[in-house]
């Protein structure tokens, strides 16, 4: 993976510096922290992106499922 350069204010530097922790290093486990607690399950995607599509109307799971069954190749 390539490295990436970031900028930050001369006021955030002494805070960096006191992580104990090279920068990079807690900026991957913040990330994978947040992507770890902020992750939907499948069905709640599922339910979101019918719901984008659906404009106004809202479907609920059993409409969602109704939608995939109809449009399952099988």
């Amino acid at each position: 993976m390539p490295n990436k350069t970031i900028s930050v204010p001369d006021d955030v530097i002494p805070v960096i510096e006191s992580l104990d922790v090279p920068f990079s290093r807690w900026v991957t486990d913040q990330l994978r922290r947040h992507a770890a607690k902020s992750t939907t399950s499948f069905a709640d995607q599922l339910l979101a992106d019918a719901a984008l599509a659906a404009g106004d109307r809202v479907p609920n799971r059993e409409q969602v499922g109704e939608r995939m069954e109809q449009s399952a190749p099988w």
